[in-house]
């Protein structure tokens, strides 16, 4: 969740990054930029919530 609210914040205030690349799409009208901003983000978030979890279980399994 983490990396959600990173993104929020470029919403708001960065010049560089997804979050940026998503705002300055809609702001311009390209609907490829945008759907790529979230088609990256969900992956990020994906991939980031599967590494934690077995993370998670892997720590657990050892006590």
């Amino acid at each position: 969740m983490t990396i959600i609210g990173v993104i929020m914040g470029e919403f708001l205030v960065s010049k560089k990054g997804i979050g940026y690349l998503i705002i300055y799409g809609t702001q311009v009208f390209n609907l490829n930029v945008v759907m790529a901003g979230i088609t990256i983000l969900i992956i990020l978030s994906f991939l980031i919530y599967t590494c934690v979890s077995l993370l998670e279980k892997k720590l657990l399994q050892n006590h």
